[in-house]
């Protein structure tokens, strides 16, 4: 008996195929995100981690982790007040029933300058934001941003650095100078790394709703034909058991001696 793939199934294993994240497109993931979006503070500031893609109607579902160690707060806010150096290390949270999120990085620093960036690995095509932060908030004058050692921006009243649709060639060690107390200072430096985008290129998500209907429709049209000659070879069976059936007189077989 002939068998096809009903449209429903095989218009799923297409999305499945040609989704951005491939069988990752059925799964949820919980993320971390931070406000403000630093992962480099100093001594003394407050940041909260947010735990996102909570769906649950329950009040504490959230699971904290700190370097690997579970911590007491259940809800998706992790509010961190007067950092101390304590508090640097690996985060993670995960919501219920969804798959832990991958981890962030909080740095607590004791310096006078600090270069901060939105993220330390970025997308190609993406925008990250980096500023030169000065302890205390206290304003920062004369400042100058540096990659891999060469001057890259200055100004006499300190500002942020937008980059956007970045490149390969924006990956770099980014640090900044300044005056602070009429005292010139150098933050650390900060690796800032742009990688290719290795998820379905934009050319084939584009496509893709096309090649979804196509499926389907190339699917559905197999269905029918599938469904014409099974109704077609069952009548021919019919047909020749009736003819059977009606002929009394059925001719001999022949044998050979």
């Amino acid at each position: 008996m002939p068998t096809c793939m009903g449209g429903p199934a095989l218009l799923w294993i297409t999305l499945l195929l040609f989704s951005p994240d491939g069988m990752s497109a059925v799964t949820w993931k919980s993320m971390v995100s931070l406000n403000p979006p630093w992962n480099r503070i100093f001594r003394g500031e407050n940041v909260t981690l947010t735990c996102n893609g909570n769906n649950s109607l329950e009040v504490n579902s959230t699971k904290w982790t700190h370097n690997n160690a579970l911590l007491a707060e259940t809800t998706s806010s992790l509010d961190i007040v007067n950092a101390r150096s304590q508090n640097s290390g690996e985060y993670r949270c995960q919501n219920n029933n969804l798959i832990p999120s991958q981890p962030v990085y909080l740095k607590v620093f004791s310096d006078w300058l600090l270069l901060q960036s939105s993220a330390e690995v970025v997308l190609e095509g993406e925008s990250f934001l980096i500023r030169c932060h000065g302890w205390m908030n206290r304003n920062v004058f004369k400042v100058i941003y540096y990659k891999n050692g060469k001057a890259l921006k200055y100004w006499y009243e300190n500002h942020n650095i937008s980059i956007t649709n970045a490149t390969i060639g924006d990956s770099g060690n980014y640090y900044c100078t300044g005056i602070l107390w009429q005292i010139n200072y150098t933050s650390d430096p900060l690796k800032i790394t742009v990688k290719k985008d290795s998820t379905t290129p934009h050319w084939l998500q584009f496509h893709i709703p096309f090649l979804v209907v196509i499926m389907f429709a190339v699917d559905t049209g197999l269905f029918i034909s599938t469904q014409q000659q099974f109704k077609f070879t069952l009548k021919i069976m019919r047909t020749r058991k009736g003819n059977k059936l009606l002929d009394p007189h059925p001719k001999p077989t022949s044998t050979k001696n």
